[in-house]
């Protein structure tokens, strides 16, 4: 009887590979409507250009920003990503050069320059996420919080002041991009580095304070009998 049938020999295309197309298209799809996770600043972020510092929400294509080694930059593009709830750290007055406390995402990207960079890692700067220098300078976490951020996009790969002296990567991180970024191992040694450097403050702390007190101590005795002093026999 099926033989008879007019479609019984028909080729007909598998309906597995069908499906494997329509996979297909949708990742692609998807990959194009992709945004940056991480990285990035928030809205808010006082971000140094041409003319003074403004918020990240207010810059535009064009915009000239200051980055760390190569000074004025032209802002390309700048992108947004959906808010979302984000782990918070916080960042005391100047523990990392701001000017004043904030908080940033756990995974945002500064840098540290300076004797630090070169005694650590003999660099002149390095890039650390930072979440993995909870502890130094008094830096800790925070409570989460819903928040969008902004990806600063330049021709480039480069390092932004932000909120004083804040050097930060606001473009999207890139694992093969120009300033590495520290392992957690390599990052943890920064903490200890400052929590050595605070333990010696200590101790000299101490030790001028012993100083001090034996230097008290140590005052020659009156040359007169305390007795003469208490009956009257020396004028005061």
């Amino acid at each position: 009887m099926l033989l008879d049938h007019t479609t019984a020999f028909t080729d007909y295309q598998p309906v597995d590979l069908l499906l494997e197309l329509r996979s297909n298209e949708a990742e692609d799809a998807g990959e194009t409507r992709a945004r940056p996770q991480h990285g990035g600043v928030l809205p808010g972020t006082l971000i140094e250009t041409s003319t003074g510092f403004t918020q990240a929400r207010n810059l535009r294509p064009g915009d000239m920003v200051q980055t760390f080694d190569g000074g004025l930059r032209e802002v390309l593009n700048i992108r947004h990503s959906v808010p979302r709830l984000t782990a918070m750290v916080h960042i005391p007055a100047g523990a990392l050069g701001n000017d004043s406390a904030l908080d940033l995402p756990s995974d945002t990207i500064v840098a540290l320059e300076g004797d630090l960079a070169l005694d650590l890692f003999d660099l002149p700067v390095v890039s650390v996420k930072l979440i993995a220098i909870v502890g130094h300078n008094g830096i800790s976490t925070a409570l989460p919080q819903r928040l969008a951020r902004l990806h600063i996009d330049c021709e480039e790969e480069e390092l932004l002041w932000a909120e004083g002296g804040l050097l930060i990567n606001a473009g999207e991180t890139n694992p093969n991009g120009f300033y590495d970024i520290l392992s957690l191992t390599e990052a943890r040694l920064i903490v200890e580095a400052g929590r050595a450097t605070a333990m010696r403050l200590a101790e000299l702390d101490e030790d001028e304070a012993d100083e001090a007190f034996l230097d008290l101590t140590a005052t020659t005795a009156p040359a007169f009998d305390p007795l003469d002093l208490l009956f009257g026999r020396y004028a005061a």
